[in-house]
């Protein structure tokens, strides 16, 4: 087991079941940490997604300090290069048939009041009407686009929900990593192959290696989250939140069995003894349960 401390000065773990808006889990799962580890051994995200074993380690946390969170609207800027790029295309699909049409039918018309043509001439006088009638379809279908093309205007993006983490702070317990043993002079030396941040690339975050000791205890207490609601006793001055998120990641980001969490700024009282993993930091001891 090791741990470290999280912070940084915004946040973002964004919940993949949300579309239209861009919100935010209260404490960063543990598909994000497993790619901070990544990031700071130098893992590619495909390969560690392709790994059955790499999200086999367990994690849990602690929170430093109560989670403070904003919220707001956000106006994007409409992307009017794509707009741009497909405007332009019908324009020129329907300048290039319009002039073919044209063209066509001036060469008719030139044979027609000729009285020297040419064997090739006279094949293209033969099939003239109906070459000339088809050019004439995808003009019409081209400039009907090309009408509705010069009343249409470009429209911006519809305003996107979002939440933001100020100063999140944790203290991230990880058991049984894969590479554990690798990863330890990396932290320790404070060094990243990758980029470093707190769940959105805009967040840079750090971090610090704590020296830790653990062992099996039996307490009623339990720090900041646990998988089994039914085993709360909830008091009315603390409060609960429920998460539901992903504990592994595999392929293209598809996310794999999640866990149902209640979190708590506060210990976590239980109605009986159960053992728990009791961890000691420079920063205090902790009764922490893994997932």
């Amino acid at each position: 087991m090791f741990c470290f401390k999280l912070w940084s000065q915004f946040g973002v773990f964004r919940d993949p079941l949300t579309i239209t808006q861009n919100l935010t889990f209260p404490i960063p799962p543990k598909t994000t940490i497993g790619g901070m580890l990544a990031s700071i051994l130098g893992i590619d995200y495909n390969a560690y997604f392709n790994d059955p074993e790499y999200f086999d380690f367990k994690y849990s946390l602690v929170l430093e300090k109560p989670i403070r969170k904003k919220s707001f609207a956000q106006n994007y800027v409409a992307d009017y290069t794509k707009g741009s790029e497909t405007k332009i295309s019908i324009m020129g699909k329907y300048l290039n048939t319009r002039k073919k049409y044209n063209e066509m039918v001036q060469e008719k018309m030139r044979l027609e009041d000729s009285t020297d043509r040419s064997k090739k001439e006279e094949n293209f006088l033969m099939t003239a009407d109906k070459k000339i009638e088809t050019e004439f379809k995808k003009f019409e279908k081209n400039s009907d686009k090309f009408s509705k093309l010069l009343s249409s205007s470009f429209r911006s993006p519809k305003p996107i929900f979002r939440e933001l983490l100020i100063e999140p702070e944790y203290f991230i317990f990880v058991k049984d990593f894969k590479y554990e043993e690798q990863i330890i002079p990396y932290l320790q030396n404070h060094f990243s192959e990758f980029s470093f941040y707190m769940g959105n690339s805009e967040f840079p975050a750090n971090y610090r290696l704590l020296a830790c000791k653990w062992e099996l205890e039996t307490s009623d207490i339990l720090n900041t989250f646990t998988s089994k609601p039914s085993a709360i006793v909830f008091e009315e001055e603390k409060k609960y939140t429920n998460v539901y998120m992903a504990t592994k990641t595999i392929g293209k980001r598809e996310y794999r069995e999640y866990k149902n969490l209640i979190l708590c700024d506060k210990p976590i009282r239980l109605k009986d003894k159960i053992q728990t993993y009791a961890i000691k930091t420079d920063a205090g001891k902790y009764y922490c349960e893994f997932v």
